[in-house]
């Protein structure tokens, strides 16, 4: 069987995730193709595809590839030998995806045709109503096919071009856009002075970190909570979030409780208390914890026209507290333990400037794990974050 994955806009980052998943669930796979946007992957077995996308944070749509064509032309009448339609207005759309550098407007026009034949068929053949939903993209988003009902009385279809064929495939699950939504922007306590983890980032942070649920979780630096409502929401519950502001700790707590009522969650082994990182042994025993998932202070708010004696002053001392934070973790954190942490990529105009502290954080006593550069920005940031796992050796 073939699956796609169209991947979030840190398509690296998206697979990396996927694979993490996959891995841990011991699901068998090859990739088939990755490009900017789409992974495809064959599997030996059906995947679960609704609680693949009920675990995952960086994948928008999920599919199963149904056919491979040469062309656009007549696709009508491959349409229904690969569609079932029952009673009812019928909704369907496309999208178009490359894998390949491919002009996709071209595409796009002959599209119109095909879909205008449907209709048509639908119509005069079957006595279907139906419905062409159409974007001003290339492609349909998550909210229109969701807010379409494209996955309960339709289809989307969607066409990753090669360059000598195209792939034909059925969406199956669009990412909870909603539910994220309302974790990020309807909780009560949200603190935009000191910086706000996205949802979705914590949740693909948690995936990559590959833990068993009973594991003992802890986030140094828990700000407004995310990592700990993402990780309670994947079944987790053996959680520590610690924070030198109180009012950190205030507004975890809150969003906690929030979070308890809305989903009905168990939080009694949910500790959260108010502690510096380098202090975390004295509530810490040595040696407990299993996973450490967590962002740490990323730095002043950057306008993009600092110049470089600035930034480096910025990272001498961000790489000071990270050390300080690392040196905490070799005492607290369990041989074999995991790090996903989020380090500080300064991205001006003109130049880029990181941290360079892996060769202490070797000596301290952990393992580089990821092999390639896992990165999560949006467009006009000018601090990208850089996602880096480590292992206690």
């Amino acid at each position: 069987m073939q699956y796609f994955f169209i991947l979030g806009k840190n398509p690296i980052l998206s697979k990396a995730e996927i694979d993490a998943v996959l891995k841990f669930e011991s699901i068998k796979y090859k990739v088939l193709e990755f490009g900017e946007k789409v992974l495809v992957i064959e599997t030996e077995k059906e995947l679960d595809i609704d609680w693949l996308n009920n675990r995952l944070g960086g994948t928008v749509k999920i599919g199963k590839i149904l056919d491979k064509i040469d062309s656009l032309e007549n696709f009508e009448e491959k349409f229904f030998d690969l569609i079932k339609f029952g009673n009812g207005k019928v909704y369907f759309g496309f999208s178009l995806y490359q894998l390949e550098e491919v002009h996709l407007k071209k595409y796009q026009n002959k599209l119109l045709p095909v879909a205008m034949e449907i209709k048509r068929i639908l119509r005069e053949e079957k006595n279907i109503n139906s419905r062409y939903v159409v974007s001003k993209e290339l492609e349909l988003s998550s909210v229109i096919v969701k807010k379409n009902k494209l996955l309960q009385n339709g289809v989307e279809i969607c066409f990753i071009i090669k360059d000598k064929e195209i792939l034909v495939g059925q969406t199956l699950a669009v990412q909870q856009f909603e539910e994220f939504g309302a974790r990020d922007f309807t909780r009560p306590s949200r603190d935009q002075v000191s910086g706000m983890l996205p949802p979705k980032l914590a949740r693909i942070m948690i995936n990559l970190a590959q833990l068993k649920e009973d594991v003992q979780i802890l986030d140094p630096f828990c700000g407004s909570g995310t990592i700990l409502q993402e990780a309670l929401i994947l079944g987790y519950q053996n959680l520590i979030g610690s924070d030198k502001s109180e009012k950190a700790i205030k507004d975890t707590k809150e969003n906690l409780n929030w979070l308890k009522e809305k989903y009905q969650l168990n939080t009694n082994n949910v500790q959260v208390f108010s502690l510096p990182v380098e202090q975390l042994n004295q509530k810490i025993k040595p040696n407990s914890i299993e996973a450490i998932i967590t962002e740490p202070y990323l730095g002043p708010l950057i306008k993009g026209n600092e110049n470089t004696r600035q930034i480096e002053s910025i990272i001498k001392e961000l790489e000071l507290q990270y050390l300080k934070a690392f040196n905490e973790f070799q005492i607290i954190l369990k041989n074999q333990g995991k790090i996903v942490i989020i380090f500080s990529i300064f991205k001006m105009k003109d130049y880029t400037k990181q941290l360079e502290i892996f060769d202490q954080i070797k000596k301290i006593g952990f393992n580089l794990i990821n092999k390639e550069q896992l990165i999560y920005y949006r467009p006009n940031q000018h601090i990208w974050r850089d996602i880096i796992i480590l292992e206690k050796v």
